[in-house]
């Protein structure tokens, strides 16, 4: 674990409200409804959301996660005069000649994602381009025709499956501008562990300082040692920071000492060198020998029978 120097007790601004584990919100798309979704933080902190996948929202503000969210569909919809439309099962097709009327043709994709054509058969449209597909079918045709020029026209179509730079997007994603409306959080918390009258989870408030929660658990203990206090912090990348370790003996007496604390902060006070110790005696050797608790023990050396 890393640790941070930063001491004192400078004002710090209010941290943004971040997602946790079973937070519940609404994503709205304005110009694309056939997206909205209630949804809910996952225990892992992700979100599955259509076309995008897994997304990680523990731990992010409500702009970082719609910010990441535009540039993952603006990356999925490719740059425009790099896209190309991709037929789909169903897709209506118009086979068009110019100079072989007769073989002029309205034909739709099958379920196996061909289509059935005039002298050549079996064609495979399904995953390629009208253009590819118009290729494709002027090399068949140049077999039956001195002239196999031809237009692929699509008349109707059931998907907006792109082939881009980055491999198959989605058409009609460039520029979308989805918004998060957070529905229900769960409360933000501190926990205090350790040597305290009353370990546990606080509610978390901003201004809530390190000296203040230590009060709110009851306060330190007898056996408790401030000079080995610690205060874990989730950073960023989710790991775990020691933040400010190593304070002296009066730290909780020191008001320049107190820092304000963020939520989800953990803050453990553990045993002295001497309540280790105490806590080591009761348990291998007054547990087991009661006496031994109030009294003395002298141990005689006898001699008597030794050559």
């Amino acid at each position: 674990m890393a640790a941070a120097t930063t001491t004192g007790s400078a004002p710090q601004p209010d941290a943004d409200y971040t997602f946790s584990p079973g937070d519940e919100f609404d994503l709205r798309v304005p110009d694309a409804p056939q997206l909205d979704q209630s949804l809910r933080v996952l225990p892992d902190g992700t979100v599955s959301l259509p076309l995008m996948g897994l997304v990680r929202f523990q731990g992010r503000s409500v702009d970082e996660v719609q910010k990441d969210l535009r540039t993952r569909l603006d990356k999925l919809a490719g740059e425009a005069p790099n896209r190309d439309y991709l037929l789909r099962r169903n897709d209506e097709l118009e086979i068009k000649f110019p100079f072989a009327v007769m073989l002029n043709d309205v034909v739709r994709l099958r379920p196996d994602g061909k289509i059935q054509l005039q002298l050549v058969g079996m064609v495979r449209a399904e995953g390629r381009s009208p253009e590819e597909l118009a290729q494709d079918l002027r090399t068949r045709y140049a077999t039956y025709l001195r002239n196999p020029d031809l237009a692929v026209i699509v008349r109707s179509v059931n998907s907006q499956s792109v082939r881009t730079a980055n491999g198959v997007g989605r058409a009609g994603l460039q520029g979308l501008r989805p918004t998060i409306v957070v529905r229900s959080f769960q409360p933000a918390q501190v926990f205090v562990g350790g040597e305290v009258a009353r370990p546990g989870m606080l509610p978390f408030r901003p201004g809530l300082s390190l000296v203040q929660a230590m009060v709110e658990a009851g306060g330190q203990l007898p056996s408790g040692d401030p000079s080995a206090l610690i205060l874990l912090r989730r950073g960023q990348d989710n790991t775990l920071e020691a933040v400010n370790a190593g304070f002296t003996a009066d730290a909780l007496r020191s008001p320049d000492r107190d820092i304000l604390l963020r939520p989800y902060d953990v803050v453990m006070l553990p045993k002295s060198g001497v309540a280790i110790v105490a806590d080591n005696l009761n348990q291998y050797l007054y547990n087991l020998v009661p006496f031994l608790r109030n009294g003395s023990v002298a141990l005689n050396y006898d001699n008597v029978g030794r050559r």
